[in-house]
C-alpha cells in the first residue's frame, strides 16, 4: 500500500525562517555565558567551530534530503544508508533529540517568563509547550506563519545586541582564550552545539515543502551560513561588554548585554525577544519529532505504532496523535526542572544522532559507486573515489566534540 503522504505547502522563505529559526532559538539565550566561561575571549571562535562542524553534517543532511525528501528525516537517511533495523533502533535517539531539547529549552522559557509574570515555572513550562503543540495541530502553514513572525522578532533583538555593542568592539583581546586554552575553546564549542538540532527538525518537513529537491538543501546550508555569522558577531559583542568570567555569571547573559547598553527598558524587550525565540524552537522540534514518529509508525510493523499514522484536522491534516505523544514527553522531561541536566541530555542525542548521518551517508555512496548521477540533485563535492571528504571530516570533528562534551560533563561544565 502507498504511503499517505503530507500535503506540499511550505516555499524556499518558509523552509529558511525554519532553518534559521530553528537554530536560533534557546542556544544563544541560555548556554552563551556557559560557554563564556569555558572560552575566554575566544567565544566568538567556540561559536565558529560548533557551527563549521554543524555545517559539515548540514552538507549530508542537504545531499540525503535532496535524494529522499521524506518526513522521517534522519530516520530514512539511516534507513537507506545503513538499513531499516538500524534506523529503527536509532529512531530512539532521534525522537529524543526532539523531545529533550524542546524541554531544555522549555525550562529557559519559563526562566525568561518569570523575569516578567510571578508565575511557577511549571506551570509555564507545560503551558507553552501545549500552546506550541495546537500550533502544530493546526498545520504546518500556520506554524511556518508564527515561526517566521517570532525569527523576525529574534532576529531583531539580536541585531539590537549587535548595533549598540558595536562601538566597544576591539576594547578587548579577542584572541586571548580562557584559562583552559584550547581545551576550554573546544569545550565551549562541545557545549554550544546543543544550538543545532536546528537541522534535524528542518528535513523532516521535506515531504511538505514544495520542490523539496531543489529547495531543501538550500535552505539547510543558507541557514547554517546565516547563524554562523550572527552566532560570531553576537559572540563578539557579548565579550565586548562584560569580561568573560563576569557574562558567565550572569542569569540571562544577552538581557545583561543590552540592559548594560541600554537600560532596564533594553533588557525588558531583549527578555521579550528571548520569549519568542524559546518559543518557536519548542514549535520547530515538537513539529520536527512528529513527523519522524509518523514516519516510523508508517513504516513500521507494530500494531500499536499505527494511530501515529492517523492525520486529521480541517483543510491542512497534521499527524495530531504524534503531536500530543510527542508533547508529553517533553513536557515530562521538562518538569525535571534543571536546565544544564536536560540540555547536557539533549547534547548526547544530537552528537550521536548527526555522527550516524554522516556514517549512513558514507555507507550509502559506497553501495552506489556506480550509480547514474542525477543534476537535479544536491551532491556533496570534493570526493575521493566517490567518498565525500567533507563527510569524513565532519564525523572526525563530532567524535572530537563528542568527547569534549563528556568532558564537560564529568567537569561539571554542563
Amino acid at each position: 500500500m502507498a504511503k499517505e503522504k503530507l500535503k506540499r505547502t511550505l516555499g524556499f522563505w518558509d523552509i529558511l525562517m525554519f532553518g534559521v529559526g530553528g537554530i536560533v532559538g534557546a542556544g544563544i539565550y541560555a548556554i552563551i555565558g556557559k560557554a563564556a566561561g569555558l572560552s575566554g575571549n575566544m567565544l566568538w571562535l567556540s561559536f565558529a567551530i560548533a557551527a563549521i562542524v554543524a555545517l559539515l553534517t548540514g552538507l549530508s543532511y542537504a545531499e540525503f534530503v535532496s535524494r529522499f525528501p521524506d518526513a522521517g528525516g534522519s530516520f530514512e537517511y539511516i534507513k537507506q544508508g545503513i538499513g531499516e533495523k538500524t534506523a529503527l533502533f536509532l529512531s530512539i535517539f532521534m525522537t529524543f533529540t526532539g523531545i529533550v531539547a524542546p524541554a531544555a529549552i522549555a525550562i529557559s522559557f519559563a526562566e525568561y517568563l518569570s523575569r516578567l509574570i510571578d508565575l511557577p515555572n511549571w506551570i509555564a513550562i507545560i503551558g507553552i509547550v501545549i500552546l506550541m503543540a495546537l500550533f502544530n495541530i493546526v498545520g504546518s502553514k500556520y506554524s511556518s506563519y508564527y515561526n517566521t513572525v517570532a525569527t523576525i522578532i529574534t532576529l531583531a533583538g539580536l541585531g539590537l545586541v549587535i548595533g549598540f555593542c558595536v562601538p566597544d568592539w576591539g576594547s578587548v583581546a579577542l584572541f586571548e582564550p580562557g584559562e583552559n586554552g584550547l581545551t576550554g575553546i573546544l569545550a565551549g564549542s562541545a557545549l554550544i552545539f546543543f544550538s543545532y538540532v536546528g537541522f534535524e527538525d528542518l528535513v523532516k518537513i521535506a515531504e511538505e515543502t514544495k520542490d523539496p529537491k531543489r529547495v531543501m538543501p538550500k535552505g539547510v546550508l543558507i541557514s547554517g551560513l546565516i547563524v554562523l555569522v550572527l552566532y560570531v558577531l553576537i559572540a563578539i559583542s557579548a565579550v565586548s561588554t562584560f569580561e568573560a568570567g563576569e557574562l558567565a555569571q550572569k542569569d540571562g547573559p544577552l538581557a545583561a548585554v543590552i540592559e548594560s547598553q541600554w537600560s532596564a527598558v533594553g533588557g525588558t524587550i531583549l527578555v521579550i525577544v528571548a520569549l519568542f525565540a524559546t518559543s518557536k524552537t519548542i514549535l520547530s522540534n515538537i513539529l520536527g519529532s512528529s513527523r519522524l514518529l509518523y514516519d516510523v509508525a508508517r513504516d513500521s510493523e507494530i500494531s500499536w505504532l499505527k494511530k501515529f499514522t492517523t492525520l486529521e484536522g480541517i483543510g491542512v491534516k497534521t499527524p495530531n496523535y504524534a503531536i500530543i505523544a510527542i508533547a508529553l514527553v517533553t513536557i515530562a522531561f521538562g518538569l525535571i526542572g534543571n536546565l544544564k541536566i536536560v540540555a547536557s541530555i539533549s547534547n548526547i542525542f544530537v552528537f550521536t544522532v548527526f555522527g550516524m548521518v554522516n556514517v549512513a551517508l558514507l555507507r550509502y555512496r559506497v553501495k552506489n559507486r556506480g550509480e547514474e548521477r542525477d543534476k537535479d540533485l544536491f551532491r556533496i563535492p570534493l570526493n575521493i573515489n566517490n567518498i565525500p571528504v567533507p563527510t569524513v571530516l565532519a564525523l572526525l570533528t563530532i567524535l572530537l566534540l563528542f568527547g569534549f562534551n563528556i568532558y564537560n560533563l564529568i567537569q561539571g561544565n554542563a
